[in-house]
């Protein structure tokens, strides 16, 4: 028995942005396993990602969403950022976020 996970996409380009921008972006997901999903961790890769993430378990076949605030606060150039996604059972799962 095991937990898969299939976004609906895995990167978002969010284009120019100003300085100071604040955007965000919800990266939809089923779990496509056996079991329900338990999500236990989502980090940015900076300070300037934040991801919200369900806290209670995604059934088999359910879906779900994962919001990702970005602040372009102190930010210039090409940005591209990461969320990691860590599940208690199956692994650990990396979603990008170019600028």
């Amino acid at each position: 028995a095991a937990t898969t996970i299939q976004f609906s996409e895995t990167e978002f380009d969010f284009g120019k942005m100003k300085q100071g921008d604040q955007v965000e972006h919800i990266f939809k997901f089923t779990n496509t396993g056996n079991e329900p999903l338990i999500i236990e961790d989502a980090k940015g890769s900076c300070g300037c990602t934040v991801p919200s993430y369900p806290k209670e378990p995604i059934a088999p076949g359910a879906t779900g969403e994962i919001l990702v605030k970005f602040n372009s606060a102190g930010k210039s150039n090409n940005q591209q950022k990461t969320v990691t996604l860590q599940s208690c059972k199956d692994g650990v799962w990396r979603m990008q976020l170019p600028k």
